[in-house]
């Protein structure tokens, strides 16, 4: 793989500056004049590189959900059995994707995205595009446990998946806040028992 495009090695650096100011001084704080302070170089190259304040939002947000895909897809390349079967058999089981999601691993990429959670949640009850933005990190995570629980024949898994999705959530901000650390595995196994296939 070639070297990163100068391009996107800015935005990069840019993107990673905004992180630091709005985990610093709070989502309405990032303004930017102290993003571009931050990555060193003056406020007209941000325009440059970014249509503005919605350009860089839009971008933060990408790069949460592309941290999530990444580590998503990983585990699913990671965990595919060895077998010629058909397209369905190629899937991680039902548990092993539950254990991803209330694994350690799975806390990292959050603890990664932890602008996300510390600011830019709370950011959307005052900015519609932030809230749409947000959901938009959400419904990803819907969909692949939907899909997930639809492909292992659960039953009623719409309805399971949201379930499933606002334990996940809420067993991760426990162990970000730091009493939920050590429950991984009971997670894991308590969400599969509330499965009915």
């Amino acid at each position: 793989m070639g070297r990163p495009s100068k391009k996107l090695e800015k935005q990069q650096l840019i993107l990673d500056a905004y992180e630091k100011v709005i985990l610093r001084e709070g989502f309405g704080q990032a303004s930017q004049r102290k993003v571009a302070e931050e990555a060193n170089m003056n406020q007209p190259m941000l325009h440059h590189y970014f249509s503005g304040s919605d350009g860089m939002l839009d971008a933060l947000l990408d790069r949460v959900v592309f941290r999530y895909m990444q580590a998503l897809n990983h585990f699913s390349r990671s965990n595919q059995p060895q077998t010629n079967n058909s397209p369905t058999d190629s899937s991680p089981s039902l548990e092993q994707m539950l254990g991803f999601v209330c694994s350690e691993q799975f806390h990292e990429v959050s603890k990664q995205n932890e602008v996300f959670f510390c600011c830019m949640i709370g950011a959307g009850d005052q900015n519609s595009h932030i809230a749409d933005k947000v959901s938009v990190v959400y419904k990803h995570l819907l969909d692949m446990i939907t899909q997930q629980l639809k492909d292992s024949g659960v039953k009623n898994y719409q309805k399971m998946a949201y379930l499933m999705m606002c334990l996940i959530l809420g067993h991760d901000w426990a162990r970000k806040l730091g009493f939920g650390e050590g429950h991984n595995h009971d997670m894991t196994q308590m969400l599969t028992k509330l499965i009915e296939k």
